[in-house]
């Protein structure tokens, strides 16, 4: 993630940036919406315990 994220790879020889302009921009639109989704799925899990807790609270 924090590769893909700054535009870089790695290949198991070390971390290397990517040459290709749009293969670059793919790996960063996908670091994207992960982060997206984490951060989602954080969210809906963070309310979902505190609506329990309320409903446990009484």
């Amino acid at each position: 993630m924090r590769l893909a994220a700054r535009g870089a790879r790695n290949m198991d020889v070390g971390d290397e940036p990517v040459r290709d302009p749009e293969e670059a921009r793919q790996l960063r639109a996908q670091a994207r919406r992960i982060y997206a989704e984490s951060f989602v799925g954080a969210a809906l899990l963070t309310g979902l315990s505190l609506l329990i807790s309320v409903f446990i609270a009484g």
